[in-house]
């Protein structure tokens, strides 16, 4: 055990080996703040017959085709880039705030577009009004308006961070959310049996849709209630306890896309409970704290992902574990990290539905998989990374 704490210097000449050639020069590092900003946005749309005004561009991957993109007009990304400058907006200078604001107003404009009227609290993965399922594909696209996604989870509590709403409609959110958690319609048939009978919160809003338990879909949820200091109710709780579960028993290392099928991947499992960690410092996190500073820098040995290792060390701040020597990244090479296949946030396998045993069996096959990117978005994790790094002090 005493080995597994070591020197974070050592990390970061590691990862200079491991993805040498895309962090390099040594540049000001106001002058990289400013260029990520600006550069994320130059990416925002203004006008666009696919995408609606002040969107970011997305892709789809087909997993077995990961070299073939589809434009994919989720909102998800979207949310994400601007909760990222959000909570960044504090750390900018003063001279830049005018540009995340902007970036912050264009994106409001958007959210309505993935609204339902009749269901003010909640949004959608993709557009309602027609409704899309794997837009840009010929042989999904007759299917999308019998087989549109429900509202879910993960998009609402990501939009609602992003706009920050007053009180009232966060509380509202947080009642109606206890409507679709797990046994209120049905209970879940497709995680480990003894949680099948614990409330926590579902992925989708769909009363037909079977009930989903995603580990950073409830880490997100648990942010943006967190944030609001939402007093917690049996639903926060039973959430609560299947992440310590989770947590506790390493599960985000060892069965990564079994418990979390729409992330599916240790890196992003561990970005998300480290910024679950920095919004609240619950109490019942604490005693994993070192755990998962131990597994991030196991994670970081074994990656040449140049995404991966951003979150990874950006998580490692939140957690409390500085490095002490930053690494330098070169403007004139983000645009390969954007482009780097393995910068996959999200992915939607067609598997994440099926009961057990059917979910298990299919998890380890691509032809159900496809993955989704965003450059704006790598670019905010890079600018996160950078402030993070200069503002946080352990």
């Amino acid at each position: 055990m005493q080995q597994e704490i070591v020197d974070m210097r050592i990390f970061v000449l590691l990862t200079g080996v491991l993805i040498s050639g895309i962090f390099s020069r040594s540049y000001a590092q106001s002058d990289l703040v400013s260029f990520l900003l600006r550069r994320i946005a130059s990416r925002q749309m203004m006008y666009d017959s696919f995408y609606h005004t002040g969107m970011f561009p997305s892709y789809r991957f087909y997993a077995p085709f990961p070299g073939k993109p589809k434009h994919d007009n989720n909102i998800f990304f979207t949310a994400l880039t601007c909760y990222t400058i959000r909570q960044l907006k504090p750390w900018l200078p003063d001279s830049l705030h005018p540009v995340a604001d902007s970036i912050l107003q264009r994106a409001a404009s958007a959210y309505p577009f993935y609204q339902k009227p009749q269901h003010p609290l909640t949004y959608n993965f993709w557009p309602i009004n027609p409704p899309e399922v794997f837009p840009n594909s010929v042989l999904l696209k007759p299917f999308r308006y019998i087989n549109a996604l429900p509202d879910d989870a993960d998009d609402a509590s990501m939009i609602w961070l992003a706009l920050h709403p007053p009180d009232s409609i966060i509380l509202a959110y947080h009642a109606y959310m206890a409507q679709y958690a797990n046994t209120i319609h049905q209970p879940i048939r497709n995680t480990y049996r003894t949680y099948k009978h614990l409330p926590f919160y579902s992925t989708w809003f769909g009363k037909k849709m079977p009930v989903d338990v995603d580990f950073c879909v409830l880490c997100n949820v648990l942010t943006l209630f967190y944030s609001y200091r939402i007093p917690l109710n049996k639903y926060d709780s039973a959430s609560i306890r299947w992440l310590n579960e989770m947590i506790g028993s390493r599960r985000y290392l060892s069965d990564a896309a079994y418990i979390s099928p729409h992330y599916a991947r240790p890196p992003v499992l561990i970005y998300h409970a480290a910024r679950l960690w920095q919004t609240a410092h619950p109490e019942w996190m604490k005693p994993y704290i070192k755990q998962l500073q131990t597994d991030a820098i196991r994670c970081l040995q074994h990656t040449n992902c140049a995404m991966d290792s951003i979150i990874l060390y950006t998580s490692l701040m939140r957690l409390g574990a500085k490095p002490e020597v930053m690494m330098q990244i070169d403007p004139d090479r983000i645009e390969a990290i954007e482009q780097q296949p393995c910068a996959i946030f999200f992915e939607a396998g067609f598997y994440a539905m099926l009961r057990n045993p059917f979910k298990r069996w299919f998890i380890p096959l691509g032809f159900i998989k496809y993955y989704f990117s965003s450059p704006a978005y790598v670019d905010a994790l890079l600018l996160e990374y950078i402030l993070t790094y200069k503002f946080n002090d352990n």
